[in-house]
C-alpha cells in the first residue's frame, strides 16, 4: 500500500500576523482608495454659540425687475425695436447687448431685518446682477455684510457696516473691499459663506428669483 503524504503549512510566525495586519488596511487604500479630496485642510468655522453675531444668508440665482419694467427677453426687445425702427437688416449682436444689460442692471432685491436681539451679519448671493436695498428696523446692528455672486452686486442702507466682496464682477461702493474668489448658491449655504462669516449659518432663504426677504427675531 502507498502512502499518501499530506502538506500541512507552518503557521505563520506571530510577528508575521501583526505585520500582515498592520499593512493589510494600507494596501487596500492604496489600490481601491476614493478619489483624494481637494481640500488640504478643513475650515475653521466658529460655532455659532462663540459669537455674538448672527449669520442670516440668502441666495437667488437674479433679482426682481420692477413692475414697469419691460419683462420680455432681451431679444425679443430687441426684435421689437428693431421692427418699430422699420429696419430691413437685424440688428447686431453689440446692438442688442444694450437690451440685454438694461434689463440686468434694474434687477433688485429688499431686505427687511427687524431682529434688534443681536448683531447681524449679512450673507447675500447672486449670480446676476442685482442692488440689494437694506431696510432695517430701529435698534438693528448690522456687523458685517458679506456680498457674493458672478455678476457685479449692489448694496443699499447698511450705512457704515463692513461689506466683504466675492463676486467675479467688480462690485464697487464706499465700503466694498474685495476678499476673494466669487461663489454663489440659492438652494443651500455654501461652505465658503460660513468660512467667510466665521460663523456657523442661522438662517436660510433661496429662490430662483429673489424677490423681498424679512429677516426677524427668532427665525432660523
Amino acid at each position: 500500500m502507498h502512502s499518501v503524504e499530506i502538506n500541512q503549512r507552518t503557521p505563520p510566525h506571530p510577528f508575521k500576523r501583526a505585520l500582515l495586519a498592520a499593512c493589510l488596511p494600507l494596501l487596500l487604500a492604496s489600490c481601491c482608495g476614493s478619489v483624494p479630496s481637494t481640500i488640504t485642510q478643513a475650515p475653521v468655522i466658529k460655532p455659532k454659540s462663540a459669537s455674538q453675531a448672527a449669520l442670516h444668508v440668502i441666495g437667488v440665482y437674479q433679482g426682481q425687475l420692477p413692475e414697469n419694467a419691460d419683462k420680455r427677453p432681451w431679444w425679443a426687445q430687441c426684435q421689437a425695436a428693431q421692427e418699430a425702427a422699420g429696419k430691413g437688416e437685424p440688428m447686431t449682436p453689440q446692438a442688442c447687448q444694450s437690451f440685454f444689460n438694461a434689463g440686468r442692471d434694474q434687477r433688485t432685491i429688499r431686505v427687511n431685518v427687524s431682529d434688534e436681539s443681536t448683531p447681524i451679519i449679512l450673507g447675500l448671493m447672486s449670480y446676476e446682477a442685482v442692488t440689494w436695498e437694506i431696510k432695517t428696523a430701529p435698534g438693528v446692528v448690522i456687523e458685517k455684510v458679506i456680498l457674493a455672486g458672478y455678476h457685479q452686486q449692489r448694496i443699499q442702507g447698511v450705512g457704515d457696516a463692513q461689506v466683504d466682496v466675492y463676486s467675479y464682477d467688480n462690485s464697487p461702493c464706499d465700503r466694498c473691499v474685495q476678499k476673494g474668489r466669487y461663489f454663489y448658491a440659492y438652494e443651500r449655504v455654501p461652505v465658503e459663506m460660513e468660512v467667510a462669516a466665521g460663523v456657523r449659518a442661522t438662517s436660510f432663504q433661496g429662490n430662483y428669483t429673489g424677490g423681498t426677504y424679512q429677516i426677524f427675531k427668532g427665525m432660523q
